[in-house]
């Protein structure tokens, strides 16, 4: 099911940018041979004739594909989030469904109150236009989006911090010239923010955050863990904005979700 809510979160837009710039970072630097493989590769070059390896030297079966996106159901991450939700792969959204009912009438109090113009009642008008507005207005700034992602590998906390900063340095130069402070985008790609009890380390990032007046704000982050073999990544953008902390928080809660069903190899 595809919803509508990308084209009205300028955080989304942001945060698709900085997730496909840490992928592309990350498979770089996983593409690059270690000293140890090199060593490995010249030592097997020199040799003039292929050894038979024996049966205790044949690797382990790889381990089979965990399918991430079925771990989690709506409800279970609507209920960390306090939100209902539903499902779309891996990501989890407000129903479209539900917030163009609201529109919709939203739509009919606005006909409403022009009927108490044509009327000659000014003040009805302006009362259910003042009504309709409120309303609508919080309908349009009612957003939340979930992304989890789970897969084995063994980076440590320093090497994707390490990423982050390297990404982060790539995006604020690209924007720069966009002045997007100036637009009310505020802590881009910013923080590394400690976050406890969810596996062997974690942390949280801003992705940004956005203060566009008349009570409309959005803050994305993305969370970052590591669990035994297990990489863990929950990104979210919510609004109105409630802050790092308390989203933070969440983003925990849907990790650990998460960890819990992940097998431990």
């Amino acid at each position: 099911m595809q919803r509508a809510l990308d084209s009205r979160s300028p955080i989304l837009a942001v945060a698709s940018l900085i997730l496909a710039l840490l992928a592309a970072t990350a498979c770089q630097k996983a593409s690059q041979p270690s000293p140890a493989d090199s060593t490995q590769a010249s030592n097997t070059n020199s040799q003039t004739a292929p050894q038979v390896a024996s049966g205790a030297d044949v690797p382990p079966a790889a381990p089979s594909k965990v399918q991430v996106c079925q771990l989690l159901s709506a409800a279970e991450v609507g209920a960390v989030m306090g939100r209902t939700l539903i499902q779309n792969g891996c990501s989890y959204g407000l129903d479209p469904a539900a917030k163009e009912k609201e529109m919709a009438a939203g739509q009919e109090q606005m006909a409403a109150a022009s009927k108490h113009a044509s009327a000659g009642d000014m003040s009805g008008f302006v009362k259910g236009m003042m009504q309709t507005q409120q309303k609508m207005g919080s309908t349009l700034g009612d957003q939340m989006e979930v992304d989890v992602d789970a897969h084995r590998e063994n980076q440590t906390e320093d090497e994707a911090k390490a990423i982050y900063a390297k990404t982060s340095t790539t995006v604020r130069g690209a924007v720069a010239p966009l002045q997007p402070e100036q637009r009310g985008l505020n802590g881009l790609l910013q923080g590394h923010d400690e976050v406890s009890g969810v596996g062997d380390w974690a942390f949280a990032t801003n992705v940004a955050a956005v203060n566009m007046g008349m009570g409309f704000s959005e803050r994305g982050r993305i969370l970052e863990a590591r669990k035994g073999p297990w990489r863990v990544t929950v990104s979210a953008t919510v609004g109105p904005d409630p802050g790092a902390e308390a989203l933070d928080h969440k983003l925990a809660g849907v990790a650990r979700a998460l960890i819990a069903k992940l097998p431990a190899d």
